[in-house]
């Protein structure tokens, strides 16, 4: 395992302190991720052997040019669960130019425990944000930092502890192999025709027969007809993962499909074909859009001529399937 840290920090000061109240303060909050080498700077950690380590450190200062400064809220609520809610005591006093640090670890044994961490900020991505929250008579200010979470079945590693020798650990997860996304398909029209080729394709709202039909799905909007109308909610979502459903058709048949990925792809299509509810289709259509882009950074098979991207020619012939009176 390569050892070493890496680590991301944000800061942002959200409020001042009044004149009567005295007291400014900024803060700083960085993590780093042990084990994952040093990292891009300025880009989020991004945590992909286990069990992780994460250490959480804090700065606070005291900026007020003459006078004491008097915190009176310090607050992670991120962490909270994890034992770290209140990483300093309150009211927490500094003199001028006086600083006070903290710092906290918490371990993740599993990518599982890492998505959880991620799921509980609210936002629906592998990533999350720890804020650090700072109160005083007047004025406040936070600072927080973000950690990434690997993709469980493509870029994560299990490791065993240590202290632990009855763990067996298990192989490498297999490379995810070539593949390209709604935007590649969308310009290169040389490789979607090779796509097309073996024959029409079947997305349940839409049979896509010709490049013009498939573009279409790649250039229109989702929640938008040719005309301006609105298309209904369940609408929306059954054109959303129609089209990643187009695409890692498009990925399994110029490139070969993982059997994770031909999984959902199956499950996505018979959803679709289906026709009834909206049962599962946003999340059929995340989970084809992250195989979709997994391979993103794979080398295209040797051989295989994409064409050179036609953005401009390519909307100009899209024509969505999906509308009344399309062939």
């Amino acid at each position: 395992m390569q050892r070493g840290w890496k680590a991301a920090a944000m800061v942002a000061v959200l409020g001042g302190a009044g004149v009567a109240g005295a007291h400014e303060f900024t803060c700083e909050k960085r993590v780093q991720v042990k084990g994952e080498g040093q990292g891009t700077p300025g880009e989020a950690p991004r945590v992909t052997k286990f069990p992780a380590t994460l250490r959480f450190h804090y700065t606070l200062r005291n900026v007020h040019p003459t006078a004491e400064s008097v915190a009176n809220l310090i607050e992670d609520p991120l962490l909270a669960p994890y034992g770290a809610g209140n990483p300093f005591p309150t009211p927490l006093a500094l003199g001028v130019g006086g600083t006070r640090e903290a710092t906290f670890e918490l371990t993740l044994a599993t990518p599982e425990a890492c998505q959880a961490l991620a799921a509980s900020d609210g936002r629906a991505d592998s990533s999350f944000d720890s804020a650090l929250r700072v109160k005083w008579d007047l004025g406040e200010t936070q600072c927080a930092a973000r950690v990434t979470c690997c993709e469980p079945f493509v870029d994560c590693e299990q490791a065993c502890p240590p202290d632990d020798p009855d763990c067996v650990e298990p192989p490498n997860p297999v490379a995810p192999g070539a593949s390209r996304n709604a935007g590649f398909f969308k310009v290169h029209e040389q490789a979607l025709q090779q796509c097309l080729a073996p024959g029409r394709i079947d997305l349940g709202v839409a049979r896509v027969e010709s490049l013009e039909q498939a573009l279409g799905m790649l250039w229109a909007s989702p929640g938008l007809d040719s005309s301006g109308g609105v298309r209904g909610e369940e609408d929306t979502r059954r054109f959303e993962l129609a089209r990643e459903a187009l695409v890692s058709t498009c990925n399994e048949r110029l490139f070969g499909a993982s059997a994770k990925r031909g999984q959902a792809l199956d499950e996505a299509l018979l959803t679709l074909r289906g026709g009834s509810g909206d049962e599962g289709l946003e999340r059929l259509a995340t989970e084809l859009r992250r195989h979709n882009e997994a391979g993103m950074r794979e080398p295209l098979p040797g051989g295989f001529d994409a064409g050179r991207a036609t953005p401009a020619h390519a909307a100009s012939i899209a024509a969505d399937p999906t509308e009344p009176g399309r062939p």
